[in-house]
């Protein structure tokens, strides 16, 4: 089994917080790009959403707008403005997000958020904290 560094050292917060707005597809990765079940797929920044799509992939998504927490972590906030019902019943009912598989982050989404120490999201079961206005998960 590979062991893989998922965090970069921590660094003094020293600039001010920003965020990415995201497309996230939901699932995991099939041979075909296709994304099926739990998880999350990819995480597709502002400036790629702008590139054609080679051909339209039936992923479940939401927009996410993306950030760092206090301790250098993602955090994902999904506004119910930005997703399906269907997506939220399936995703975000059950107030736990599971990740099957480590999500391997882009250098883009990496440089957008210098704060960030994850270079990748775990596996695992994340809390999802429900708002008026959507949900956060922090990774």
């Amino acid at each position: 089994m590979t062991d893989y560094n998922l965090f970069l050292p921590a660094a003094p917060r020293t600039q001010p917080i920003s965020k990415v707005k995201a497309d996230v597809e939901f699932g995991v990765m099939q041979a075909n790009g296709d994304c099926v079940g739990i998880g999350i797929c990819r995480i597709i920044t502002t400036h790629q959403l702008h590139q054609p799509k080679n051909r339209r992939r039936k992923c479940a998504h939401a927009l996410a707008l993306l950030s760092v927490s206090d301790e250098g972590r993602l955090e994902m906030f999904f506004p119910r403005s930005g997703m399906l019902p269907c997506t939220e019943r399936a995703f975000f009912r059950a107030l736990v997000f599971p990740v099957p598989r480590p999500v391997f982050l882009s250098e883009a989404l990496r440089e957008a958020l210098p704060m960030l120490r994850q270079t990748a999201l775990p596996a695992g079961l994340y809390p999802i904290r429900a708002e008026k206005s959507g949900y956060r998960v922090v990774f």
